[in-house]
C-alpha cells in the first residue's frame, strides 16, 4: 500500500524537526500509543492499540530513523507485529521553510498482513491518512514552546 500526503505547521521547520523526534511530544500524539521509549541506539520501541473495523488489537514494533539530512529529510522505518496482523512501512518525509512556517511532504511504502489485511486497501488507506492528519494536527497543537532540544541529535548521528 503506498500512501503520501503534506501538512502544514505554524512553526519554523527546526522547530518541527525537533518536535517530530521529541519522545515527550511523540508519546501524546501518536494515535494509540500506549508506550514509546527511545533506546540509545536511535531506534524507539513503541505498543499501539489501534483498531480498523471489527479488527482490533495491540502491536508491539520498532520505529527507526535513517538517511537523516537534518532539519530537511528522514526515512522512517517502522515494523510491528500483534494479534492483529503485522506492518511493515518505510515512510519518507521531507521538510521545507515556507512564509508562514514550514511543510512537510510525506509518501509511505507499507505491508500489511495477517488480520488487519483482510479489512481491504482502500478502508485501511482511508483509516492510514486520517491517523497520519491526527498525528500532524497533534503535533501543532502539542507545540507551544519556541525551542524543543531534541533529545536524539547524538544517538542517530544527525550532527
Amino acid at each position: 500500500m503506498n500512501l503520501e500526503g503534506e501538512a502544514k505547521f505554524s512553526m519554523d521547520v527546526n522547530q518541527l524537526w525537533n518536535s517530530l523526534l521529541d519522545e515527550g511530544i511523540l508519546k501524546k500524539v501518536i494515535p494509540g500509543c500506549h508506550e514509546l521509549v527511545l533506546k540509545e541506539s536511535g531506534e524507539y520501541d513503541v505498543v499501539l492499540k489501534l483498531g480498523v473495523a471489527a479488527v482490533k488489537g495491540e502491536y508491539v514494533g520498532k520505529v527507526k530513523i535513517e538517511g537523516v539530512d537534518k532539519p530537511n529529510y528522514y526515512i522512517l522505518h517502522a515494523s510491528g507485529s500483534g494479534t492483529p496482523g503485522h506492518v511493515e512501512a518505510k515512510m519518507h518525509c521531507r521538510l521545507f521553510e515556507t512564509d508562514d512556517g514550514s511543510r512537510l511532504e510525506w509518501n509511505c511504502d507499507a505491508e500489511i498482513g495477517g488480520t488487519i489485511a483482510s479489512v481491504g486497501n482502500r478502508v485501511l488507506g482511508g483509516v492510514a491518512k486520517f491517523l497520519a492528519g491526527k498525528f500532524f494536527k497533534d503535533i501543532q497543537k502539542a507545540v507551544k514552546s519556541a525551542s524543543i532540544e531534541s533529545p536524539v541529535d547524538s544517538a542517530i548521528n544527525m550532527e
